[in-house]
């Protein structure tokens, strides 16, 4: 009987150990971004913020008072930036539409929109899935500048691209 045992614990012993080894060879699903994309969205001028990373377009792509649409040379940067995010495989995005504080309130968050839905479109050209794209429109309730000086409105009137760090 005890060679029994013995063997019995030696089995028992073994299959703990491969029950172990097994378990340390399973990965968990990677969450976040990969050490590749951080490094494209430094690259592309993205900043970590409390949001994820965030490519704010103003003193790159402003946009004149009242206007919410790209100029040529702001698309180009919007479509650049698209193609480089869906060639690591980052393949969503919130774009956050600003303005200044000139106006009223309700007019300057569907400015913003309309600022929004402009870098959305040029990233849908560039691929991105229009479903993958949140727009929102915030108006003038997160300044960068003063509102009281002419750069500073310009400043202001301004999108951002952000990536989820998550």
């Amino acid at each position: 009987m005890s060679s029994f045992i013995r063997s019995f614990r030696l089995f028992t012993i073994t299959l703990v150990l491969v029950v172990l080894t097994l378990t340390g060879c399973q990965t968990a699903p990677q969450k976040g971004l990969t050490p590749a994309q951080i490094a494209l969205l430094k690259q592309q001028g993205f900043e970590l913020t409390d949001e994820g990373w965030a490519f704010g377009l103003s003193g790159k792509v402003l946009f004149g008072s009242d206007v919410d649409s790209l100029n040529a040379q702001s698309s180009q940067i919007v479509e650049r930036i698209g193609k480089s995010l869906l060639g690591v495989g980052i393949e969503r995005v919130r774009v956050d539409g600003h303005t200044d504080a000139s106006g009223k309130e309700a007019y300057n968050e569907q400015l913003s929109l309309r600022r929004a839905k402009s870098v959305g479109s040029v990233l849908a050209a560039a691929g991105m899935k229009q479903e993958n794209i949140q727009l929102r429109g915030l108006g003038s309730r997160q300044p960068v500048a003063s509102n009281n000086t002419a750069t500073g409105r310009t400043e202001n009137r301004r999108v951002s691209i952000v990536v989820s760090a998550d």
